[in-house]
């Protein structure tokens, strides 16, 4: 008997709220939809383009003046290789240069048959060739 109740106010509960559903209650939400719909006004381009960056830096000359710049951002070079030495010529990163080219912020001083040497403003580096090469196979008969 139990069960049978249950069940009846399962099914009937829904019923009795879907007959509750009147075009009145679909107006109102009809009209609160409608109160939704129209576009909002937001920020116009004109005042987007007038404002300021928030990313200035500011930094002082050697006279006390300040002097406004950007911050860049920093791009993550892939590290020299050297790939291969022939006679002059070398091979970095899949390029080709010589003694006296620049890389990047270097310039190529010395060139050996093992290493190389390069120079910027700062420092010295010397790259080293890897003398594994899985590539290059020699054959003696």
């Amino acid at each position: 008997m139990k069960k049978l109740l249950l069940i009846a106010a399962f099914f009937i509960l829904p019923m009795t709220l879907v007959a509750n559903d009147t075009p009145e209650s679909h107006a109102k939400i009809n009209k609160q939809i409608e109160e939704i719909k129209p576009s909002r006004t937001g920020v116009r381009t004109v005042d987007v383009q007038r404002t300021k960056s928030p990313f200035l830096m500011f930094k002082t000359t050697k006279k006390g003046k300040r002097v406004v710049y950007t911050a860049k951002k920093r791009v993550k070079l892939a590290p020299l290789k050297l790939e291969s030495v022939i006679n002059k010529n070398i091979k970095i990163n899949g390029k080709w240069y010589k003694e006296g080219d620049r890389v990047r912020q270097y310039v190529i001083l010395k060139v050996s048959s093992d290493y190389i040497l390069l120079k910027s403003k700062k420092k010295q580096l010397k790259l080293f060739q890897n003398s594994k090469n899985d590539k290059i196979r020699f054959n003696v008969n």
